[in-house]
């Protein structure tokens, strides 16, 4: 990636364009490309900021420059029109606010150097968000650089040991340490090792989990983007088979030998389902299972104020999560972060097609080892772009769970919390929990632990019951949405179960329409 970015920075410069945007946290990196880049083209290089005024590259450090130049926005851009700046590349660090309307005078000095078509000279405007008038959109070229890579992260690393003298014994530049600290920037990278060293007086893969904290609170910082640890596993799942099956069957899918032998990487699935039967669940315990982080996507989140902020928002979150490959990117109840996607063009002003369009490319184009697990409630609010084949590799339908898996669920939450009931106890609960969820089946055996504990005695069958009896299951003010569901999805997804679905003993009542105080004493109605 960093490679392709120089390549192309190369390109453009050979091309003549005259003004480049890089949009990156990183002053050193940019710094770093730039001089690379001078050095094969031949030219000479100077950065200038408004506190420093201009400096100019030369013989491994920056000096001070001989031409008479304020630290003025106005008098640099000036200034860069003369002799002194031929041949050369001149970076302009946080220059972005000065790109606003109130700086008519700046934009068009910009767009008069870029209609001037300089062959021997070219602005670099770095800076940390992307923004760019729109008189300048079509004369400036922009470029985003990625974060680190293993190789730039493993000099970071080379650097910090030497700033605290840690000999070779303290310290491991192997894999997983460097691993470890992808997705910060050189800054944070820094930052992380540093403290590491801190700690513990040393830097090697013993010291993983203190990156990995602090790599956690930079990623907590984007807002968009929370890091799991979970702690389930497969076997924490009742029922499933046939999506459990298909998650095992994939767990070395990402390896060398998988692309040796002609196998493409999974690219994702989608769970559909009623609430509570555990498609949560399901994605942690695959993180667990395939030993693959787990960030989850908070779509609602993405969405911001400024005009052009939410698709900068998803897409630094992809790239956040390309960078920390391979892992699962969880995106939970992706339907209510795509809501209102019909009417996007009339209420929003097309913002949320906008990012789905975003979302939606990167997945059908992504190379990166990203897994895709997304959930949902509500299959009408889906927009059928994103349940296309070739966008996931796979649609499992969630149904609630038969006698079989509501009596595994039973065993699962009795066991975490020490307890043990015989088989034919089991049973009777989970024929008397015909209907119930897995969200609902664990809450029944927390209320039956109460009532037990308030009676100074130990739970039995007969309190689970009972706390069954005294709950109303969502199966049954939700029984025509989920028959409906069942029935899109008989010809349209895979069934995560093996078993058939449990019939519904009876059509629920309908309820009588409520009706206000004032519509009673309307004779009209």
């Amino acid at each position: 990636m960093e490679i392709k970015f120089e390549q192309d920075f190369l390109h453009y410069l050979k091309a003549g364009a005259s003004l480049i945007q890089i949009i990156s946290y990183e002053t050193q990196r940019i710094h770093g490309v730039v001089n690379k880049t001078a050095d094969e083209l031949g030219r000479s290089w100077f950065s200038w900021n408004r506190i420093e005024g201009i400096k100019k590259w030369e013989n491994g450090e920056f000096v001070e420059d001989e031409a008479d130049c304020s630290r003025e926005a106005s008098s640099v851009l000036e200034q860069f029109e003369q002799e002194y700046f031929e041949n050369s590349l001149l970076i302009l660090e946080d220059f972005h606010p000065d790109l606003t309307e109130n700086q008519p005078h700046i934009i068009r000095r910009l767009r008069n150097i870029a209609l001037r078509k300089y062959t021997d000279r070219a602005i670099i405007l770095a800076q940390p968000v992307s923004h760019l008038p729109v008189e300048l959109e079509k004369e400036v070229q922009l470029m985003e650089m990625p974060l680190p890579t293993v190789d730039e992260l493993k000099v970071v690393l080379a650097s910090v040991c030497r700033r605290f003298d840690l000999e070779d014994s303290q310290y491991e530049q192997t894999l997983p340490v460097l691993e470890a600290a992808l997705g910060l920037t050189i800054m944070e990278a820094e930052l992380a090792f540093a403290k590491a060293i801190v700690e513990n007086g040393r830097l090697t893969e013993s010291e993983i989990p203190l990156i990995v904290a602090e790599k956690e609170q930079v990623i907590r910082k984007s807002g968009y983007l929370e890091y799991h640890h979970p702690q389930e596993n497969l076997e924490d799942v009742g029922g499933l088979d046939k999506l459990k099956e298909w998650l095992n069957r994939r767990s070395n899918a990402f390896s060398e030998s998988a692309r040796e032998y002609g196998l493409e990487q999974p690219r994702g699935i989608l769970l559909l389902g009623v609430p509570g039967t555990g498609k949560s669940l399901a994605a942690k315990a695959a993180s667990n299972a395939w030993q693959f982080p787990l960030l989850r996507l908070d779509m609602g989140k993405i969405y911001g104020g400024i005009v052009g902020q939410s698709e900068q928002n998803i897409r630094g979150a992809l790239g956040i999560a390309e960078t920390l490959a391979p892992c699962i990117l969880w995106i939970d109840e992706i339907e209510k972060g795509l809501s209102g996607i019909q009417s996007s063009g009339a209420t929003d002003g097309g913002t949320t097609s906008r990012v789905l369009g975003t979302f939606l490319t990167w997945m059908q184009e992504k190379n990166k080892p990203v897994f895709v697990l997304a959930t949902a409630n509500d299959i009408s609010q889906l927009p059928p772009e994103l349940l296309r084949k070739g966008r996931v590799d796979e649609i499992f339908f969630v149904d609630l769970p038969d006698c079989q898996a509501r009596q595994e669920i039973l065993g699962i939450h009795l066991r975490r919390r020490q307890r043990e009931f015989s088989e034919p106890d089991l049973a009777r609960i989970a024929q008397a929990a015909k209907g119930y969820t897995g969200a609902e089946l664990e809450e029944a055996v927390k209320e039956a632990l109460f009532r037990a504990f308030d009676e100074g005695r130990q739970i039995n069958a007969e309190d689970v019951i009972a706390a069954i009896k005294d709950s109303y299951p969502l199966s049954k003010t939700m029984q025509e949405v989920i028959e409906a569901t069942r029935k899109w999805a008989k010809n349209r997804a895979v069934q995560a179960s093996s078993q058939e679905p449990e019939a519904f003993d009876d059509k629920p009542k309908e309820p009588k329409t409520p009706r206000l105080r004032q519509e009673a004493a309307n004779p009209f109605i």
